[in-house]
């Protein structure tokens, strides 16, 4: 386990580069860093609220160049598995947002506006635009027996007052009225990583993914069969690993000491 020979740095954003409006210190050293070493950063987010210009519009605001494929989130996945998984005919509604919504029908799938209309498969994102009529919609189409997939289980989104609920608290909220879980296509599925490492080239060996949460970012990792970093800077704590069972590879206070443990490693 040696973090020498890494050149994919697939970061978590959230809770792990930044919170709400701060940009973590080390960031753009770290950045600076795998440029330098002639390797590659992808940002990997769960979070389907908001779509890739706005990521790149955010990061802009932070100081970082970065285009669309820098990017790896759970919708891409979640497109990808639906693309794979249904028939071109097949009717979602979409209990999300309406960035999520666009990508979504950009990417030629048909959307359903209520459960009067009906729809074959509720798909569950990250809905800062959450009503009590999309969670009715919800419970009378999965109650009819419609197909349940979710683009992440993420419980809270970490903000600058704590946290918020996520797309995984909605899951129980709705688990709750209806006795149904989706099947979930983000992190800790391996998907995200695999979709980065088939766009950049590079392989497991060479691949670690840097994140704050367990049983998402570093499960991800795990599953994908590549190297983790669990920074301890957003939402996780060490008490995680026994909780979820789940063995990051390293465990650093943030981005700053990552990027003093590759320098270190690397006599930089």
């Amino acid at each position: 386990m040696s973090l020498k020979e890494k050149k994919l740095f697939l970061l978590d954003m959230d809770g792990t580069i930044y919170l709400s409006d701060t940009l973590f210190d080390g960031t753009l050293d770290l950045l600076a860093y795998v440029r330098r070493i002639g390797g590659r950063t992808i940002f990997l987010t769960n979070n389907s609220s908001r779509g890739t210009d706005k990521y790149i519009e955010r990061m802009k605001g932070f100081g970082i160049e970065a285009g669309p494929d820098d990017f790896v989130t759970s919708t891409d996945a979640t497109i990808r598995y639906l693309k794979g998984k249904y028939d071109p005919q097949t009717c979602y509604y979409v209990c999300g947002t309406q960035s999520l919504k666009d990508q979504l029908a950009g990417a030629g799938l048909l959307l359903s506006d209520s459960a009067e209309e009906g729809a074959d498969v509720v798909l569950l994102g990250y809905d800062t635009e959450l009503t009590y009529r999309k969670l009715e919609d919800c419970c009378i189409l999965l109650n009819r027996g419609a197909d349940y997939v979710a683009t992440h289980p993420d419980l809270v989104c970490p903000v600058w007052y704590g946290s918020a609920p996520d797309c995984g608290s909605v899951i129980e909220m709705l688990a709750t009225a209806t006795g149904r879980r989706p099947l979930v296509i983000g992190k800790p599925k391996p998907a995200m990583v695999e979709l980065a490492m088939g766009k950049t080239g590079f392989g497991p060996a060479q691949t670690v993914v840097i994140g704050d949460r367990l049983y998402t970012d570093i499960a991800c990792g795990v599953n994908a069969g590549v190297d983790t970093i669990f920074v301890l800077s957003g939402e996780g704590t060490v008490s995680d690993i026994e909780k979820y069972h789940v063995q990051p590879t390293y465990i650093m206070s943030g981005i700053r000491e990552v990027l003093s443990e590759l320098e270190k490693e690397n006599g930089a």
